[in-house]
């Protein structure tokens, strides 16, 4: 017995693990298994051997054994992967009697899965990819808990910097407020009057100093011939008392900086001016009408457009108060698709709705001879066509802008790949939205990668989305778990910090986690579409008579099921058709409880009910298991399946369900944020929504909703009934769960806030890319540029 052994495992428990491991080491069908399979064979050890529930619960082989996020037999050996705690990790080999404990590096134990693999006809070897070394350039975050704050990591760096390098930092500081211009329009300094900052500071406080004389409210014209004279141009206030309130900022940041005022000052000041947005999201149909419940059209489309709304009008105001007469644009980039059927995708040029200068551009995708594809292409599919996209793209872009955009905004991992080559043409910031990876979403997507890259091709996905992480300036989430997971679970980022494809190549560092350009802000809802139920004079009569009699009663070609008693509870979910919004999984959890049948209805709306107008293998696959499990279970008259809702209905659709007294579920298998769970929130929906994923930080578990194991459906149907019940008992629980969830949102999930933390993002890492990263970054993108030649783009193109 080695002293390793002894550190890890209790002595009174030690021979309890010898016997665990040969346990583990005997299963015959012992393959790689992961922490929930891990854990349900440790209990049936514990059942098998009569355990006590002190050993099963609290013993040191359990808190072992529960950290344990991989294992796999290897030789003589069961190899581990031992997430100790959140984004830290050893490796041991455990000899399979128990005798024996080691403790590995990361590229032995990456070595051993692709060597366990080979053994399952998979090639071992391969190339080795390493990020890591190129980020000497970042400070590096220590604490987890700061992780997700990156922005205020920096500004406390920078800070620092330049309270103990003085004249280094403001003096590029002050170089970068006389750098910025508008359409050849000089911003703030006159770099010809006002050369360096002694001279700035000296005719600043003089120029504080007279406007204090004059009126707070007078407005910037009335001053401009004087500040002009002094060297001051537009941009520090659109009033008297505001470009006091700026300059003072200025002054005082030189003085005695704090990473508040630092955040504070460049908030307020067009450094850059971000008055033109591009946002790019190239997969799927990217439509207005007729498009939502389309094959990989769901979630980030909403999101955009809600996204474009209240950007343009944060901008609005934002540039408005610095003094400048200038229209915000943003532009959502998009695929061309000739062959749209009753969308809108066919469109070139189509506005955005509900907005001034939002605008939907769409390019085509071109084949190798440069022919355009006419027709839709899964996002699983979409890579050789990428390169060019974004060539097209450039200039389409620079004609629509008449420049090149302040701000590149990339969605998903094609949206993300295209805007880094984008960001790179053009030289301006970049920010990644990852929505969802797929690395989490698929278990082994990674180990069975040539089993997959027919269907999937995770092998350039995976690839992209290391490419698009490292080249970003800065990575939104819209939760802290989505970087860095729970106690209990990886996030969806941290699954990037090191794996293999075997025979392809190893990753020893993917993404640098403790790099601050991590930054946690969650969406919102558009309020003016998503409000509670009971604000009756906000809602339309006619819509609400049109949509009450779809979801209950209306006979349609195009809506399958009547329901036999429409006054029972309606469980009511919507989403795309596929196999990770498992919305087959909740009909089943349906079909599987007799109490839910007998107490409520199940409405859903998702795809279309005919499967010959469906294209997408997945979503046919879905339709065909939805019949098979209403018929097998018998549950006509009790299921209503409708066609995918019209965004600008859904909000009418959630409070009608909501004055039925009905409730929400999401049974994705796994959802990284869930907008319809916050709309639905909103309307006053009580909602459910699975545990795994970002769902985790929206609700409040029995108070503002429930959260659910999606993993089995009668887990599902468990909690239902349980709501069922307790609504049965007391009469006052769902307005108590339903008022605490409209609470919820209201008070922290909102596109105000969402807007301006966006644009103060962009403009603070402008800031530092300019001041510090500099020959560091260059490096990296040297990096990133070849991975993206000779990994992404080659294979991509094989695809052809």
């Amino acid at each position: 017995m080695n002293n390793l052994l002894k550190d890890l495992i209790s002595k009174k428990d030690q021979r309890d693990f010898k016997e665990l491991t040969v346990f583990f080491a005997n299963q015959p069908s012992l393959q790689v298994w992961l922490r929930n399979p891990i854990i349900q064979m440790f209990r049936e050890f514990c059942d098998h051997c009569e355990k006590p529930d002190a050993f099963r619960d609290k013993s040191s082989v359990f808190d072992f054994i529960k950290k344990c996020q991989e294992l796999f037999p290897i030789n003589e050996h069961l190899a581990v992967m031992h997430r100790h705690a959140i984004t830290r990790f050893r490796f041991y080999l455990i000899h399979k009697d128990g005798e024996y404990i080691e403790e590995i590096d990361l590229p032995h134990y990456l070595t051993l899965k692709d060597n366990y693999m080979a053994v399952h006809n998979q090639d071992g070897g391969g190339l080795k990819l390493d990020f890591l070394p190129f980020y000497d350039f970042s400070p590096s975050i220590r604490d987890t808990r700061t992780i997700g704050n990156g922005i205020r990591y920096l500004n406390r760096y920078m800070c620092s910097n330049i309270f103990s390098k003085p004249d280094e930092w403001n003096a590029k500081l002050f170089e970068f407020v006389k750098l910025h211009h508008y359409q050849e329009k000089q911003l703030l300094v006159n770099g010809t009057i006002i050369n360096d900052l002694e001279t700035f500071l000296a005719e600043a406080e003089k120029m504080v100093a007279w406007l204090r004389t004059q009126k707070a409210e007078k407005p910037f014209k009335a001053v401009e011939s004087r500040m002009k004279k002094a060297g001051f141009e537009v941009g520090w206030g659109n009033t008297a008392g505001r470009i006091v309130e700026t300059m003072q900022m200025l002054i005082d940041l030189v003085a005695e900086p704090t990473d508040h005022l630092l955040e504070e000052f460049i908030s307020r000041v067009p450094m850059p001016l971000i008055s033109r947005i591009a946002i790019i999201s190239p997969h799927g149909w990217f439509g207005q009408t007729n498009a939502l419940g389309k094959p990989d059209t769901g979630g980030q489309v909403i999101y955009i457009l809600d996204q474009v709304r209240a950007l343009e009008k944060y901008l609005d105001n934002a540039i408005r108060l610095t003094g400048l007469e200038v229209e915000p644009k943003i532009i959502v980039l998009t695929r061309l698709i000739p062959e749209a059927g009753d969308t809108s995708c066919n469109q070139r040029l189509e506005k955005v709705f509900h907005s001034r200068n939002g605008w939907i551009l769409r390019v085509p995708f071109r084949d190798e001879d440069y022919n355009v594809h006419k027709h839709w292409v899964s996002r699983f599919k979409i890579w050789p066509y990428l390169g060019t996209f974004a060539e097209d793209s450039a200039k389409e872009l620079l004609s629509e802008f008449q420049g090149k955009p302040d701000l590149i905004i990339g969605n998903y991992s094609d949206g993300n790949l295209v805007a880094s080559l984008l960001s790179d043409k053009f030289d301006v910031i970049q920010c990644t939205i990852a929505h969802a990876l797929e690395k989490t979403k698929y278990a082994f997507s990674d180990l069975n990668w040539k089993e997959n890259d027919p269907e999937y091709n995770f092998s350039i996905q995976f690839t992209a989305d290391m490419f698009a992480m490292n080249k970003s300036d800065f990575i939104i989430t819209s939760t802290t778990q989505e970087i860095i997971g729970t106690e209990d679970t990886m996030g969806q980022y941290e699954s990037y910090q090191f794996f293999t494809l075997p025979g392809l190549y190893q990753v020893i560092s993917g993404i640098n986690l403790f790099a601050p350009k991590f930054n946690v802000i969650p969406p919102g809802v558009d309020e003016e579409l998503y409000f509670p139920y009971f604000l009756k004079e906000r809602r339309v009569e006619q819509k609400r008579l049109e949509w009450e009699t779809q979801l209950f009663s209306e006979k349609s070609e195009d809506i399958f099921g009547q329901l036999d008693k429409p006054d029972k509870m309606p469980l009511f979910t919507m989403a795309r058709f596929d196999k990770i919004k498992n919305i087959t999984g909740l009909i089943e959890a349906f079909g599987l409880s007799e109490k839910l049948q007998q107490h409520t209805n199940l409405i859903f709306a998702a795809g279309t009910i005919h499967i010959e107008k469906s294209s997408d293998v997945e979503e046919r696959n879905e339709i065909t298991k939805a019949y098979d499990l209403i018929n097998q279970y018998n549950l006509h008259g009790k299921v209503r399946w409708l066609p995918s809702i019209n965004k600008l209905d859904t909000g009418e659709v959630y409070r009608i369900i909501a004055e039925h007294g009905g409730v929400f579920v999401q049974p994705a298998l796994f959802e990284a944020f869930g907008l319809t769970i916050i709309e639905a929130m909103a309307s006053g929906l009580p909602t459910f929504a699975p545990k795994f994923g970002g769902p985790l930080e929206i609700i409040e578990y029995g108070v503002s909703g429930f959260l659910l194991n999606t993993s089995k459906p009668e887990l599902i149907a468990q909690s239902l009934e349980k709501f069922v019940d307790t609504c049965a008992d007391n009469p006052e629980y769902w307005k108590k769960i339903s008022t605490n969830g409209i609470t919820r949102v209201e008070q922290h999930f909102n596109w105000r806030s969402y807007s301006r933390r966006l644009v103060n993002l962009a403009k603070l890492y402008g800031f530092w890319r300019y001041a510090v990263s500099g020959k560091g970054m260059e490096e990296l993108d040297r990096y990133c540029d070849l991975i993206y030649h000779f990994l992404i783009n080659q294979r991509a193109q094989q695809m052809r």
